[in-house]
């Protein structure tokens, strides 16, 4: 594989498609090899792969006689595909192995990001959001999120949050949530596809308090009959990412915080063995031994948990790629004919169930042209959102809307679009959309060197049932520190009387240097020094901001 990228125009670090991939590529030619290690009988998960001989890999990399080419647009070997994906398959049955490197991309990068935030969480002991299987984790110890929260990108910053991973491989899971009446909470699950099972809370289903029942793929044992048939939650998988939140209306408020704390206290995550022994009640996250996820790893694992995207190489992806589909805990969609044409052809570069893909061992034309593909796959991925590709988001008055489709399993590239800009996003509209914003109003990069206004209308607010939020981040979807720790304007804060209105508007001032006028002041939304993006919320969205037909007010760049 070229030590050198494809691109050959200069990287601007506030260029969102580009910044940091260039560093990126340029090491991709390091050796990486999947440490498979055998799993003992005493508890752990046992699962066996082989890797494949040269000639197989040379065959299969198109380098032997196979029917495969390295590149070009034809293909001599084509696979079965779901005839209702045709239209967003494209040219995915084209075999080259430049073109399979590109559709693995689109479909494996959820998952990809999935096995490594699992790792930070479960299993990086010296991680600052490491706290094993089943536990939940509280960012900043339950305080408001800060800059220096980085385990996911493009977080929201009006709800705290609990994280966590379940593996329901021994057990299945019991989630306790408490009665809450004055504000908005949700408990979500998403497995490895970036589809969620369950959305729950007071926009799903009231504000009493419920008991979920969660089990994992092909259980057949006994179900406590304590459980409402509608919270027994069939999860069509053995390992599930949690997010709880609850609504914080003033983050300036000692008393607010508290309050909120304590409704994650009363949020238990219980493994059901324990949840019987424990007089049929969930046990407090006090109270939890941290049990540390036991899942295969690669020497370049801990690197990879900051900026998993900007971050990963070729190597690491399809290494990632090859951990997901023989992880016994990540069950395949087996009844998706588009999923088993994609196994079918990455079988045919040594990645699949039973294979243990060796980048190493690759030939460097394959190791190019799946570099090549991967490339090509990362820069559609940004471009669909950036550009805003109108078969996956809308454009809402230039900001740009995903469209959702609630079905990820034959949707890759609006999937792996949801996983590079908003991992752990909603699959659904009815949860919440996000608007993504990348330009001014005149077309130009937002840039913190530069002011900028937002005006809204109050009699023309977005229509939500719960709130909406405008959060800024950097080129990269992270927060940035600010001398006020403040990260976003949201609706909380109109409503509680934080910020000023006058003449029937609200005026959100963007820039990085604080604002002379007190007024403005009060309003300032602190911006990061160079590139930067928004990713404006709006949780239980009327319908005008799903199709983008609500007027939602530019991004004004002031007068130089």
């Amino acid at each position: 594989m070229s030590n050198q990228p494809h691109h050959t125009t200069p990287v601007s670090e506030s260029d969102p498609l580009r910044a940091t991939r260039w560093t990126a590529l340029s090491g991709t030619n390091t050796r990486q090899r999947n440490q498979h290690s055998d799993k003992t009988a005493d508890g752990g998960h046992q699962f066996s792969t082989r890797t494949l001989t040269r000639r197989e890999a040379l065959q299969r990399g198109g380098i032997i006689a196979g029917g495969l080419t390295l590149g070009g647009s034809t293909a001599t070997q084509t696979v079965a595909a779901d005839q209702e994906s045709e239209a967003s398959q494209g040219n995915d049955t084209d075999n080259s192995v430049a073109a399979i490197a590109e559709a693995a991309y689109r479909y494996g990068l959820q998952q990809s990001l999935f096995y490594v935030t699992r790792f930070n969480y479960t299993q990086k002991e010296d991680s600052d959001v490491f706290v094993g299987i089943n536990r939940l984790y509280y960012p900043n110890e339950g305080r408001p999120i800060t800059a220096d929260f980085t385990a996911i990108v493009t977080p929201n910053n009006t709800t705290l949050y609990g994280m966590g991973f379940l593996d329901l491989q021994d057990d299945p899971i019991v989630i306790e949530m408490p009665e809450v009446t004055d504000r908005y909470f949700s408990l979500q699950l998403m497995n490895q596809y970036g589809i969620f099972p369950l959305y729950a809370g007071n926009q799903f289903n009231g504000t009493d308090a419920r008991s979920y029942l969660i089990l994992p793929d092909d259980y057949e044992g006994e179900i406590p009959g304590d459980f409402a048939a509608t919270d027994v939650v069939q999860a069509g998988t053995k390992t599930l990412f949690t997010l709880v939140r609850y609504a914080l209306r003033n983050p300036t408020d000692e008393s607010e915080i508290a309050y909120v704390n304590d409704l994650q206290e009363q949020t238990t995550v219980t493994p059901l063995s324990e949840w019987l022994a424990n007089d049929r009640s969930g046990v407090p996250r006090a109270e939890q031994s941290v049990v540390p996820g036991d899942y295969e790893t690669v020497p370049r694992m801990a690197e990879l948990t900051e900026q998993q995207v900007e971050n990963q190489t070729p190597a690491d992806f399809f290494t990632l790629l090859s951990l997901v589909l023989n992880d016994p805990s990540m069950s395949l969609i087996d009844d998706s004919r588009k999923e088993a044409a994609m196994l079918e052809r990455l079988e045919q570069i040594g990645i699949g169930p039973g294979l243990e893909f060796d980048w190493s061992a690759l030939e460097t034309d394959v190791q190019e042209a799946l570099t090549s593909g991967f490339e090509s796959g990362f820069e559609r991925v940004r471009a669909t959102v950036v550009e805003g590709n109108s078969d996956v988001v809308v454009d809402m008055n230039g900001w740009n809307i995903v469209q959702n489709t609630a079905d990820f399993r034959t949707d890759w590239l609006t999937r792996a679009v949801m996983a590079d800009f908003g991992w752990a996003g909603p699959d659904s509209p009815a949860s919440h959309v996000a608007g993504f914003k990348f330009t001014d109003a005149n077309g130009e990069q937002l840039d913190g060197s530069k002011r900028y206004t937002i005006t809204f209308d109050l009699d023309n607010l977005p229509p939500v049932t719960e709130f909406w939020e405008i959060p800024i981040y950097d080129a990269q979807g992270y927060f940035v520190e600010n001398e006020l720790d403040r990260y976003s304007i949201n609706s909380y804060m109109l409503e509680e009387g934080l910020l000023h209105t006058e003449g029937n508007e609200l005026v959100i001032y963007v820039q990085h240097e604080k604002p002379d006028d007190p007024e403005q002041a009060t309003n300032w939304l602190p911006a990061p020094e160079g590139g930067m993006r928004f990713a404006a919320r709006f949780y239980g969205p009327h319908w005008s901001l799903v199709d983008g037909s609500y007027d939602m007010p530019e991004v004004i760049p002031a007068a130089e």
